[in-house]
């Protein structure tokens, strides 16, 4: 679906590598919105196209006042007591005093992006780069160079559910995180936005879970019967590689035991899915054992009752619904348990 754009622009912010200091970072700021025409229409739609595709974090704004002054100036935005201009240029001040710290941290443009998209409202900050390129004057038919937006690499972004964020509901901030931390230029960006981390492992886990039977069950090479038998294969598969990887697990060793022929076809289920409000998944996430072991071993509890078996127990037969009779069967139950239970069951009427 086309997106609507509400409110953009787009400030300049020069640095060179590897300087640090408070004379490093000089910025060249806009006073004016774009205009909504068609040439920033069609970037904005190529940028969140490629966004969606490389956001692989998911997480909350900071809430220390002091250290976290991003989430204040948005707050004042979206309510209505800063223009959307004056609150870029607080932004841009935040992203300067971070850049200034960083030593690997280079120039681009920051661009803001307020948008709506289906029942969303959303704001994207991202740093864009320039690359050098060719054109050709109409006139002489000559090659002239030019610089063009490189959209071919995005390391610097972030994007904040608006809808969400008001709503209370978490995770609401997506954002692009590099997969070492090593040498992690990127960083001071994060650091600017108070991106934090979402690390709840039962989130993670269950929307893994339910991510990976959707994939299976849209699957168009398969029929019914070959989604039911795939499904419980790929469940098989994803609990012995959650039960190796207890400690962290990237989200492409997950992908390749959903879908071993391709994985990537599942970690793009999952970003598309993130960017209607779906799925939020990072790209690395701890393993929630005891979402991850219902895989592997059926439990229930009904009034006084509790039944406990593996899931390979129902493959057997040895445990069953019966649909007529509403009831879990137990197939070959040990004579002790059947003896027990014609101790304590009501004795059968006699026949007539």
């Amino acid at each position: 679906m086309p997106i609507q754009i509400t409110d953009a622009t787009i400030h300049q912010i020069n640095k060179a590598a590897q300087t640090k200091d408070e004379d490093s970072v000089t910025l060249n700021a806009r006073q004016e919105c774009l205009p909504k025409d068609e040439v920033l229409a069609n970037l904005c739609q190529a940028l969140i196209d490629l966004y969606t595709r490389h956001a692989n974090s998911n997480g909350t704004l900071g809430q220390d006042p002091v250290e976290h002054r991003f989430p204040l100036h948005l707050k004042s935005y979206v309510e209505g007591q800063t223009k959307f201009i004056p609150f870029t240029h607080d932004v841009l001040g935040i992203l300067k005093a971070q850049m200034q710290e960083s030593f690997l941290s280079t120039g681009g443009y920051a661009l803001f992006l307020r948008y709506s998209i289906d029942e969303y409202d959303m704001l994207l900050v991202v740093m864009l780069k320039l690359k050098a390129g060719a054109g050709i004057d109409a006139a002489t038919l000559s090659l002239t160079k030019t610089l063009n937006i490189d959209l071919d690499h995005l390391h610097e972004a972030a994007r904040i559910n608006v809808t969400r964020w008001l709503g209370g509901q978490q995770p609401y901030l997506t954002f692009i995180k590099g997969r070492s931390s090593a040498n992690d230029v990127s960083e001071y960006f994060r650091k600017a936005l108070a991106c934090t981390g979402f690390t709840d492992s039962k989130h993670h886990t269950e929307a893994v879970l339910r991510a990976a039977d959707e994939f299976v069950n849209a699957r168009a090479d398969l029929d019914i019967g070959g989604k039911q038998v795939e499904r419980i294969a790929m469940r098989q598969r994803l609990y012995d590689c959650l039960s190796v990887n207890l400690v962290e697990v990237p989200l492409i060793t997950v992908a390749a035991a959903v879908h071993p022929n391709d994985p990537q076809n599942f970690v793009d289920h999952i970003r598309v899915k993130a960017a209607d409000g779906g799925y939020h998944i990072d790209d690395r996430f701890k393993p929630h054992r005891p979402t991850f072991q219902r895989l592997h071993r059926v439990k229930a509890r009904f009034g006084t009752v509790q039944v406990a078996f593996d899931v390979e127990d129902v493959r057997e037969e040895r445990v069953r619904y019966d649909e007529q009779l509403d009831a879990v069967v137990l197939l070959n139950p040990p004579e002790s348990l059947k003896q027990t239970l014609k101790e304590n069951g009501q004795p059968a009427d006699e026949p007539a």
